[in-house]
């Protein structure tokens, strides 16, 4: 098997072959009945991953999302649960998300916030025997515009599981004070870009308002900001784009499903992994905390030296 690389050039798991038991055993056999090869292929795959140590991530804010996977009846490949945020929040309204968010004192670990972040968006049960645990996967962050604060970095941990039953999905229903529509997409979608004739029916018009595009699924442009070059994907779906950091979420889970690098170019040319760029925040922040920024507009950078308006709503120094 082919293991996905990261930009250090170092696997990003050691896949099931490291394993000397049956990884998906916590998940009852009547459970996977019905799932296709490559279905069970992606689960035990996911499920061998070796979640890398938790750092200190000091002041930085964190924040935890779901994965949850499911393959739809008639069909034989796995599917991921998204929502589009309310028009009305403050931060990235409109966008399409994972059912997650911060990370509250009293959540006992990164796994209670996440299923306790989608129970409180889409009403996903906190507790149910068709909702299987996979794994944690490596942390991301958020990638700020130019002359936005370092404070407003999150470091987001994704959490990886997987859904049974598909009638719960039925039962969804989003919160309307954060989630404006519920979705799906396939996971595969995100390894290749593509999609096949069957996933393609439905999805928002090219050129349209969701997706003002020329590509027909994939559409990627590199930028500059708080930490450097940074490779902007955009995956077309049925609903609101994939893009940023669910975006990135959603690649590495991809690549670790189907044990496979991306078909396309995953990384900037100078894009430095998200350890990297944790570690500088965790490091750096401190002597930010007390400090603004200057007064100039929130922008993103291009990689030639043009400068163009962050869509961001945020503040700078906020």
């Amino acid at each position: 098997m082919t293991l996905p690389l990261l930009p250090d050039g170092k696997p990003a798991t050691n896949g099931p072959e490291a394993n000397t038991h049956d990884v998906l055993a916590h998940i009852p056999p009547s459970a996977l009945e019905g799932l296709s090869e490559e279905s069970i292929n992606c689960l035990r795959n996911l499920a061998s991953f070796e979640t890398p140590p938790l750092v200190d991530l000091g002041l930085v804010k964190q924040a935890a999302v779901l994965v949850a996977l499911f393959q739809k009846d008639g069909d034989d490949k796995l599917h991921v649960l998204l929502t589009t945020r309310a028009k009305t929040m403050r931060r990235h309204p409109s966008q399409t998300a994972l059912p997650g968010g911060k990370v509250d004192p009293e959540d006992p670990d990164v796994t209670y916030t996440a299923r306790r972040e989608a129970f409180e968006e889409v009403g996903l049960p906190l507790d149910h025997p068709s909702i299987h645990p996979l794994t944690i996967l490596e942390q991301v962050m958020t990638i700020l515009p130019l002359n936005s604060h370092m404070k407003n970095h999150i470091v987001v941990t994704p959490v990886v599981c997987f859904i049974s039953d598909t009638s719960l999905l039925k039962d969804l229903v989003p919160n309307p004070d954060e989630v404006d529509a519920i979705f799906t997409h396939p996971l595969k979608g995100c390894l290749t870009g593509t999609l096949d004739e069957k996933d393609s029916l439905g999805l928002v018009d090219v050129g349209g308002e969701w997706w003002p595009h020329e590509e027909e699924y994939h559409s990627t442009n590199d930028r500059v900001g708080t930490t450097g070059e940074y490779r902007m994907h955009r995956f077309r779906t049925t609903n609101s784009p994939i893009k940023g950091l669910t975006s990135d979420v959603l690649i590495q889970t991809a690549m670790i499903a189907y044990g496979t690098p991306t078909t396309y170019t995953r990384f900037a040319l100078n894009q430095s992994p998200f350890s990297t760029l944790i570690s500088g925040v965790v490091r750096d922040l401190p002597f930010y905390m007390d400090k603004s920024t200057n007064s100039g507009p929130v922008e993103w950078g291009g990689t030639e030296g043009e400068r163009y308006k962050s869509s961001e709503t945020w503040a700078a120094g906020q």
